[in-house]
């Protein structure tokens, strides 16, 4: 995933390698996502050649066999992340550099627009109404987007929860305790988001005993220390609840579809987007 706007990721671009799930889509998201998409097609596929945007340029959406004949196009703000993350253009698939909340797309050019958790880097009530707005313009009158959502829990996890998780062994794999941080965070100050910065100073005094937590998630001391790429970025994640993704997307029926089976996977919801008329 990559932010529509402001401060370069060029941490992410170095250490997407690094990641796992749930920050970066397991082998069944993408299923997930294409059958999600299909089962809101009532009147099936259309045939001939599906134009596809895809916000941010996450390899997985690059490289997923989306229909018989088909074009991506993915849309992403930052130079570093294009260079060091996506696969390469080929005839069926291009990157540009641009913004989602003003995409320099002609109106109705799109059959899909698919995401992997990007919203999550569209911190505020307006802007997420603005770039749902900006989507609707692209989409073509029957086409959908479909996406993974980082969506907060209810009722949020609190610090001592993640804590006691660690503890317990009831949290399996590093990449979950990032999320589950970032999104324990974000839940104290709600429509403002969460500053990576921030999560790296909440994490330092809670886990001060990096090879102990390394132990106890049972992964190399030095996937721990991923987490120091968080430090001094004032980029910001919010995690929309399904409601307030309603809300603003409040021309579209949005439908679930199917669960995760991945540690946290109850805060990684897959659903597609109809438009009402």
């Amino acid at each position: 995933m990559t932010t529509p706007a402001g401060e370069p990721w060029s941490a992410f671009s170095t250490g997407w390698n690094q990641l796992g799930s749930p920050l970066r889509p397991a082998p069944e998201d993408l299923p997930r996502i294409h059958q999600a998409w299909l089962d809101s097609l009532h009147a099936g596929l259309p045939q001939r050649q599906i134009e596809i945007l895809a916000l941010g340029v996450t390899p997985e959406i690059a490289q997923f066999p989306w229909a018989p004949d088909f074009r991506l196009t993915a849309i992403d703000a930052s130079e570093e992340m294009i260079r060091g993350v996506w696969p390469g253009n080929t005839s069926n698939r291009q990157a540009v550099l641009g913004n989602w909340l003003t995409t320099p797309f002609a109106d109705a050019s799109f059959d899909l627009i698919v995401t992997d958790t990007g919203l999550a880097l569209i911190v505020g009530a307006e802007p997420l109404r603005a770039a749902a707005k900006e989507l609707s313009r692209v989409l073509r009158k029957d086409g959908r987007m479909a996406m993974r959502h980082f969506a907060r829990p209810s009722p949020p996890e609190t610090q001592d929860d993640i804590v006691r998780a660690i503890e317990t062994g009831q949290t399996r794999n590093f990449h979950e305790l990032k999320l589950r941080l970032l999104m324990a965070v974000e839940s104290e100050t709600p429509g403002i988001g969460v500053r990576l910065a921030d999560v790296h100073d909440r994490f330092q005094r809670l886990f001060p005993d990096r090879a102990l937590l390394a132990e106890r998630l049972g992964c190399d001391l030095r996937m721990v220390s991923a987490i120091d790429a968080y430090r001094n970025r004032h980029a910001r994640y919010a995690f929309h609840s399904p409601g307030e993704m309603a809300q603003a997307f409040d021309g579209f029926f949005l439908t679930p579809g199917a669960a995760g089976h991945y540690p946290s996977a109850h805060c990684c919801p897959v659903f597609s987007l109809s438009p009402k008329s």
